[in-house]
Formats: structure tokens, C-alpha cells, sequence
């Protein structure tokens, strides 16, 4: 019997929704895709529009529907 070939590993994107710790509570910005929390983060801050100084208060809660 033939064995299957195997595939490459995918960068599986996920869905993260996205925060601004700035008060209590925190913001809502939206969601985006990206393959961790480092890269949403990233993502975020460019697609929000999030000034340097609000970098660091980002923050990424991955969502896993099935």
C-alpha cells in the first residue's frame, strides 16, 4: 500500500478579539486574524488605528468556535 504523502503544517489562523485596557470597562476594538497572540496584537494596533503610547494596554482573547 502507498502511504499518504504528508502536507506542510498551515499557519492556521484563529479569530482574537481585541481590547484597550484604558478604564473599567475596557474597550471593544473588534477582531482579527492571526496566527498568535503577538501577531493579533500587531495586527490590531494597525488596523485600530492605536497610538504607541496605547501599545502595551492591547490585549488579545483568542475565540474557538467549532
Amino acid at each position: 500500500m502507498a502511504k499518504a504523502k504528508k502536507s506542510k503544517p498551515r499557519d492556521h489562523q484563529v479569530r482574537w478579539s481585541i481590547s484597550l485596557i484604558k478604564a473599567t470597562p475596557a474597550k471593544y476594538l473588534g477582531q482579527v486574524f492571526a496566527t498568535n497572540e503577538a501577531e493579533a496584537i500587531k495586527a490590531a494596533a494597525k488596523e485600530f488605528n492605536v497610538a504607541d503610547a496605547l501599545r502595551d494596554r492591547i490585549v488579545a482573547r483568542r475565540e474557538d468556535y467549532y
